[in-house]
């Protein structure tokens, strides 16, 4: 299980997670810490995405990014992630998986402001997937941020390389 809590601090910024992390390159990703999001965006969908008393730190993209095998000819098994959105409800998470350059998964979520849900997938064989958030609808409380496609990811549950 990934939850980014091993991540180095950043309480008072956003930063990149690693172009190398567990073991899997990481592409177009951020994170931030609990205390950094309580500060700087208290009524956003960031908070409720923090699971009580578990996880310190959460990633989050606005934009096409990607987890993949680190080496040549390693596959992963994608499990699971949950996953929410930051600013707007009816954000539409496209994910597809990749084995060879090829696609062979895809799967597409309606995420809500602050209601991180589970996706549970089973991609077994894969070693690129790509999150693609589009389209949304402004959340009452945020209508500052009506066109954010932040999309927040808390835990992911991915199987050994193999």
């Amino acid at each position: 299980m990934i939850i980014f809590d091993d991540l180095p601090s950043a309480i008072e910024e956003t930063r990149w997670i690693p172009p190398i992390y567990k073991g899997l390159k990481w592409t177009k990703m951020v994170y931030m810490n609990k205390s950094y999001a309580m500060a700087t965006y208290p009524t956003s969908g960031y908070m409720a995405a923090f699971i009580s008393g578990s996880n310190h730190n959460i990633a989050f993209f606005n934009e096409e990014a990607s987890i993949s095998a680190e080496k040549a000819n390693e596959t992963f098994t994608l499990v699971s992630f949950t996953a929410c959105a930051a600013w707007n409800d009816n954000l539409h998470l496209t994910i597809v998986g990749y084995r060879n350059s090829t696609q062979v998964n895809t799967h597409t979520s309606i995420l809500l402001f602050g209601k991180p849900q589970i996706i549970l997938l089973q991609w077994q064989n894969i070693d690129k997937i790509v999150f693609q958030p589009t389209g949304d609808t402004a959340h009452l409380e945020n209508r500052e941020a009506a066109s954010d496609t932040h999309c927040i990811l808390t835990q992911l549950i991915v199987n050994e390389l193999a």
